[in-house]
């Protein structure tokens, strides 16, 4: 059971609301400005975590922004125009070509998350059926079981405005080139998620690198010990490669028709069991 009071804390950590965080706030001048890209459930939480724990950046109070939602501020344009040092932006935008210029003139840094797709459907097969406030809530809960729910996830909806993960990952596509730095969650989560604390600390010095504000060993460390997290309302497990306890081989045969090609474009299409 998550601790309300821990979730409380974090809440006003991330959004920058602690005393010191204010009082940092007020001195930000030269911190940089960060737009945070991720497909829905490919762990946006932890890439948040790993910025927001730093003292000097913190999450605008702005919800995660998607091409259904990024109206509401008059485009992505006008939100990096208000965007202050040191303040974060995390969203689900599939990617546009305007949007590389858009970032160039507003002098905002880009960071891309992608995860394993296979882990991805998964999470997102669980969560959703669980979500009774998403709007696919009733489509995934009314699925008999997980096995029809991943298919579901795979193959998509069109009905239900619902794409096949090879569209998603399409409509993503432009980021990995377009983006500062492309970061694997595998090799973020350190040991808490089954990953190697080495592997995780080279990524984190990459994103930080990545957006000309490097750090020393001193913070990385910290960030090692303190990054892997349950406060997250989104979190349910984290780990990498539970897929492999899900996909038999009519789902991963499934999942090769609707993804083969746009899954190799971010470096997944592994061999089952790989």
């Amino acid at each position: 059971m998550l601790d309300p009071v821990a979730r409380r804390v974090w809440t006003l950590e991330r959004f920058g609301l602690t005393p010191r965080k204010v009082v940092a706030r007020l001195r930000n001048r030269v911190e940089p400005r960060i737009l945070c890209v991720s497909l829905p459930k490919a762990g946006t939480h932890l890439l948040e975590r790993a910025l927001c724990l730093h003292p000097r950046l913190y999450r605008r109070i702005v919800p995660t922004l998607h091409d259904d939602n990024i109206g509401r501020w008059n485009g992505l344009e006008a939100l990096l125009g208000k965007l202050a040092p040191g303040q974060i932006l995390v969203s689900h935008l599939e990617f546009r070509p305007e949007y590389r210029e858009v970032l160039a003139r507003h002098d905002v840094h880009c960071i891309f998350l992608i995860r394993n797709p296979r882990d991805l459907l998964v999470s997102q097969s669980f969560y959703i059926a669980a979500e009774k406030r998403h709007r696919l809530h009733q489509l995934f809960a009314s699925q008999p079981d997980l096995k029809a729910r991943l298919r579901l996830a795979i193959s998509g909806d069109p009905a239900c405005r619902l794409p096949s993960i090879g569209e998603r990952l399409a409509h993503f596509a432009g980021w990995l080139q377009e983006s500062d730095v492309v970061v694997r969650y595998e090799d973020l989560i350190g040991r808490g998620g089954g990953g190697e604390v080495g592997v995780q600390q080279a990524t984190l010095r990459s994103i930080y690198q990545s957006l000309d504000f490097p750090q020393g060993d001193a913070f990385l460390r910290f960030l090692n010990e303190h990054l892997f997290s349950r406060v997250s309302p989104t979190f349910r497990r984290g780990t990498k490669g539970e897929w492999r306890q899900h996909f038999d081989g009519e789902i991963e045969q499934l999942f090769r028709s609707k993804a083969g090609g746009e899954a190799d474009r971010y470096g997944y299409n592994l061999a089952p069991g790989t």
